[in-house]
């Protein structure tokens, strides 16, 4: 009450203190009802329900006034007859409501005192209470086959609607709507929201990162009429070969390994890029790295793996403890793992990097992909999805080849290329989990209920095969030492962040060979796992309804957009290609964009402005652009990572293994494709070396395919047969900034 009347001893009372009494008293609880309540018209109990085919009953309630803060009741139960109301032929509805009113009630006898001075008094009967008094009042709508609810009077509160026929009462509906709900069953609603939020909400926060990583794989795959033109083209490329019926050798090469070629002559000079194409005129290999480790847009972590700044938010938690189990209760025992690695990304770009049609022919499945386009230093690898398959048709490698710009990327984020194998030795729990967003997993928290003094804790994050941890799969692992072991919640940190997609299911396995305990919750609706046990290397549940107590946390970045500087490319004498290939992925949705500074302009790494290098800058300023949520970012690892900074070439001479005929021939045929070609400036010559020696076409002759291939057949006719030949190209550029190619070769021998 925010005022009130002070009495003191002895003091003269007057009416009016009685009155501010009750008044202020009145007023506050109507400030009260208006402004922690409601400022609308709501009732509580007042249920309405039929006491017999004519006649309802409306049980004792109170009917609350937001616009006067004013309380009505009903203390006791009303019943209304609805004889007279009823239809003489169809149906009708009728709207029972309340409507507050004030009625003076009590009638006693007071004395009133009529003369002052002789105090004489007068006996009359008058009204000692005022009632707020909430009134029934019944509307009836129109009679007919299909009647319509009808509204109350304005001002009144609808409680119910009624449906009559000539036999009596049909239906009753309350207006819930209008009930003034309990704090009580509030606040029980609320925890029940609350406790759901928090298991569901990082199930469904990050469906915006979801939506659009679906957007984004639907936009690329290939249409019904993309497949009908490549039949198309395919039966155009058969019929332009135009095989001789009579040959007695047939060989071919797309350029995209060095298998058909020589590189043993001293002379030999050429760069084999899908493609023969000239040899830079000077090359530098370097790496990519931070300017400055400290960049607030930035998060390095340990190994260089760069990412936006994030911090760490919990997506996925099981906290309510239920028990705990002992670790080295179970077998103890030495298992192999496997470590795999992030997958690679190339990115190629320069002004005279042209494009060629035999890209198309890594999907052949004789070539490594892995190798020929992902490999660095000599390395050699296959990758090979779960069935064994290597990348051929419909693999993974998703490629982009624009004039002046190409890009590699695998679409999984991790391969066993490069793997690392370790050996564990302790018991073995793990806990499957179903991921149910796709974003970057920075650490996980495990529960210790106690620990003791000796054994080390190693901690793995590894795929899932037939519902059990892979552990020739191994993401990320972390060892955590016995002596900074402590009861109570213990961080996971991996090395680096891992990613994580969703619809996956993924486990973490926990080695030890310590007597630690690790709690455990019942249930396993929110992690639609299993935790499990090892024994002789194979993995038993240890309980179908229980899941470890974790905590897994993930990247939430704080920009959907971040620049990061990164240190300038440098080489003497300018740059004019840049190949950069490093470790990294970029998630459906998102954008990794590579920019370089000219002047005080910067250019992204993309196709149509690599004619930006022609001023051959000697340093290059570089930054990475990373775009796309808060949720979900590209990844990028700087160390390993390798970037060859070349000039353009303006010459190549490339020379062909040795073809050796089952039988001798003194008449072949050199059929070469040659696009991006331009007489003007370019030059191609085809020789035969026999014995040693250069041979010279006899003939050539033209077959344009389009504005920007051509085949170029050779024909040679020897003084005598032979059975052994290479093949030389020789080719020249007067134009450095104007590449071109040898895309494919063909020999026959007649």
């Amino acid at each position: 009450m925010e005022k009130s009347v002070l009495y003191r001893d002895r003091q003269e009372l007057q009416a009016a203190d009685l009155d501010n009494t009750q008044r202020w008293a009145d007023e506050a609880l109507s400030h009260v009802v208006r402004d922690a309540i409601s400022n609308d018209r709501h009732f509580t109990g007042m249920a309405v329900s039929s006491n017999s085919a004519t006649e309802l009953s409306i049980e004792p309630g109170r009917l609350y006034d937001g616009s006067t803060g004013k309380v009505y009741a009903s203390e006791s139960t009303q019943l209304k007859s609805v004889f007279s109301m009823l239809p003489l032929q169809d149906e009708k509805w009728l709207a029972v409501s309340l409507i507050g009113q004030e009625v003076d009630t009590s009638m006693e006898p007071r004395d009133f005192l009529i003369d002052l001075q002789s105090r004489e008094v007068e006996p009359q009967t008058v009204a000692m209470q005022r009632t707020r008094v909430a009134e029934v009042h019944i509307a009836q709508g129109l009679e007919s086959p299909t009647p319509e609810r009808p509204e109350p009077p304005t001002g009144y509160t609808l409680i119910a609607h009624v449906r009559l026929n000539s036999s009596g009462i049909q239906e009753i509906v309350l207006a819930t709507a209008r009930r003034l709900p309990n704090l009580q069953q509030v606040a029980g609603r609320i925890n029940a929201l609350e406790g759901w939020i928090t298991t569901a909400e990082p199930r469904i926060a990050h469906i915006q990162s979801d939506i659009s990583a679906l957007a984004d794989s639907v936009a690329r795959r290939p249409t019904l009429e993309h497949t009908m033109q490549l039949a198309m083209d395919m039966a155009r490329v058969k019929e332009r070969l135009e095989m001789p019926d009579d040959y007695v050798f047939y060989g071919a090469d797309h350029y995209l390994d060095d298998r058909e070629t020589d590189t043993t002559p001293v002379d030999y000079s050429a760069l084999l890029q899908e493609g023969v194409r000239c040899t830079p005129g000077a090359a530098t290999t370097t790496a990519l790295a931070i300017d400055n480790p400290l960049d607030g847009a930035a998060s390095l972590s340990e190994g260089g793996f760069l990412l936006p700044a994030y911090t760490e938010q919990v997506r996925l938690r099981m906290e309510n403890r239920a028990g705990e189990l002992t670790i080295n209760q179970y077998q103890y025992q030495t298992i192999e793992t496997t470590q795999r690695t992030m997958t690679r990304t190339r990115i190629r770009y320069g002004e005279a990097r042209t494009v060629c049609t035999n890209s198309a022919f890594w999907r052949s499945g004789e070539y490594d992909i892995a190798t020929g386009i992902f490999s660095k230093n000599g390395e050699t690898f296959n990758v090979a999805d779960d069935h064994g398959r290597r990348d051929g048709p419909g693999g993974l490698t998703h490629w982009v080849r624009i004039t002046q710009y190409w890009v590699d990327e695998y679409e999984e984020a991790y391969w066993d290329a490069a793997a690392t194998n370790h050996t564990v030795q302790g018991s073995i729990l793990a806990q499957t989990f179903l991921s149910a967003q796709t974003g970057w997993h920075t650490s996980a928290e495990l529960f210790f209920t106690s620990v003791a003094a000796d054994g080390a804790v190693t901690v793995m994050l590894t795929a899932v095969k037939n519902g059990q941890p892979d552990t020739q799969k191994v993401l990320a692992s972390a060892t955590l030492s016995a002596a900074g072991l402590e009861a109570g919640w213990q961080r996971v940190p991996w090395s680096r962040p891992v990613f994580i997609e969703a619809g996956k299911r993924y486990a973490l396995v926990v080695i030890s060979g310590g007597a630690h305990r690790l709690g455990f919750t019942e249930g396993t609706e929110y992690t639609q796992g299993i935790l499990m046990y090892s024994q002789d290397r194979e993995y038993f549940v240890e309980a179908s309804e229980r899941d470890l107590m974790l905590r897994l946390n993930f990247a939430k970045f704080n920009s959907p957009r971040a620049v990061i500087q990164l240190k300038a490319l440098e080489q003497a004498g300018g740059i004019h290609d840049l190949d950069m290939l490093f470790e990294g992925f970029r998630p459906d949705g998102t954008e990794l964009t590579f920019e370089y500074r000219i002047g005080s302009e910067w250019y992204p790494i993309e196709a149509g402005n690599a004619e930006a290098l022609s001023v051959s800058p000697p340093l290059l300023p570089l930054r990475a652009v990373f775009t796309g949520t808060t949720d979900l970012m590209p990844g990028l690892q700087l160390d390993g990572s390798e970037v060859i900074l070349r000039q353009n070439g303006t010459s190549f001479r490339h020379y062909s293994t040795t073809r050796t005929l089952a039988t001798a021939s003194d008449t072949i045929i050199v059929r070469t494709l040659l696009e991006d070609y331009d007489a003007a400036v370019h030059t191609l010559a085809v020789a035969l070396i026999v014995d040693g020696n250069p041979v010279n076409a006899t003939s050539q002759t033209t077959d344009y395919v389009d504005g920007r291939s051509h085949w170029l057949e050779s024909r040679f006719s020897l003084g005598a047969t032979t059975t052994e030949y290479a093949i030389r190209l020789d080719g020249n550029t007067t134009d450095s900034r104007r590449g071109f190619h040898v895309a494919e070769r063909y020999d026959f021998a007649l």
